[in-house]
C-alpha cells in the first residue's frame, strides 16, 4: 500500500492525475512503482493470462480488453485470438492503440511504455473483409 511506504501526498496525487500513471514518479520506490502499470505497460500475454484466470471461474464470457500497440500487425492480432483459445478463454476483446479517434485510453503525457501515445490519434480506414 502506498501509504505504508510513506509516499502518499496531495502533491503526488496531483502528479498521478496529471500524467495518468505512477510508474514514472521517482518519488516512489521501484518496488512500489511496479505495482501500478497502465494498460499499455502490460504485455498482450499478461492481459490474456489475467482474462483466462478470471474466466476459468465464471460461466459467462467476461471480457477485458487485450491492449496492443499501434504498430501491432494482423499476425499479432490473430496470435492474440489463437493464444486466447489455447488458454481456454470464452471470449476476448482486442484493441489496437490508435485504431479509433477519440479512444477511451488516451494518456495525457507521453511515456516510453507507449511511444504511439506521443502523437495525436490518426484514424485509418478499415480494410475490407
Amino acid at each position: 500500500m502506498v501509504t505504508r511506504a510513506g509516499a502518499w501526498s496531495p502533491d503526488l496525487r496531483a502528479k498521478v492525475v496529471r500524467s495518468g500513471r505512477a510508474r514514472d514518479l521517482t518519488e516512489l520506490s521501484p518496488a512500489v512503482r511496479r505495482l501500478f502499470p497502465i494498460a499499455h505497460e502490460i504485455s498482450a500475454e499478461q492481459h490474456l493470462r489475467i482474462q483466462a484466470a478470471f474466466q476459468a471461474h465464471v460461466d459467462n464470457a467476461v471480457s477485458k480488453t487485450i491492449n496492443l500497440p499501434a504498430e501491432a500487425t494482423v499476425s499479432q492480432v490473430k496470435g492474440a485470438y489463437r493464444r486466447a483459445f489455447e488458454l481456454g478463454c470464452k471470449g476476448i476483446t482486442v484493441y489496437r492503440h490508435g485504431a479509433k479517434a477519440g479512444q477511451v485510453l488516451t494518456p495525457v503525457e507521453s511515456s516510453p511504455a507507449c511511444p504511439a501515445c506521443r502523437s495525436p490519434v490518426d484514424a485509418r480506414p478499415r480494410p475490407e473483409g
